[in-house]
């Protein structure tokens, strides 16, 4: 019975460590896409530079690019997430108190970098919604 119980226990932790492999992937990926629009904007500023403004437009567009990187981080960071409250509800009911000093810890560290995820895509949602505005004037908005 206790080989059966050890045996799921194996089994549901290797199901977590391949789920965490592929979210793991999906922050990989959100790094190239960044990297790749930020290879955009400089390739923008080059043309710009070199007088050649029509190449610069024909660009494709970056927030399509850094909107789906944030969304691919933002999903894998809410993964982590729940599995740092997991192993915080676990930690607390057992008597280890540096597990559960551990987990406090690295539940603090998931909600602060999940919010810090979602402050930055609403900071690009926000520029993209003020985008039309700034091309119509040469003020800045406040």
């Amino acid at each position: 019975m206790q080989e059966t119980n050890s045996r799921q226990t194996l089994c549901s932790q290797l199901k977590t460590v391949d789920a965490s492999l592929l979210f793991l992937l999906f922050i990989i990926l959100s790094v190239v896409l960044s990297y790749a629009a930020v290879g955009i904007q400089r390739r923008q500023l080059a043309d710009t530079l070199a007088g050649n403004t029509q190449a610069a437009a024909a660009l494709p567009p970056v927030f399509p690019i850094r909107c789906c990187a944030s969304a691919l981080v933002i999903g894998a960071l809410g993964f982590f997430l729940c599995l740092a409250l997991t192993a915080w509800q676990q930690a607390f009911q057992g008597d280890d108190p540096v597990a559960r000093k551990s987990a406090a810890a690295n539940l603090c560290a998931s909600v602060l970098v999940l919010a810090a995820a979602l402050l930055r895509l609403d900071d690009l949602l926000f520029l993209q919604r003020c985008q039309p505005a700034l091309e119509e004037s040469d003020d800045l908005p406040v």
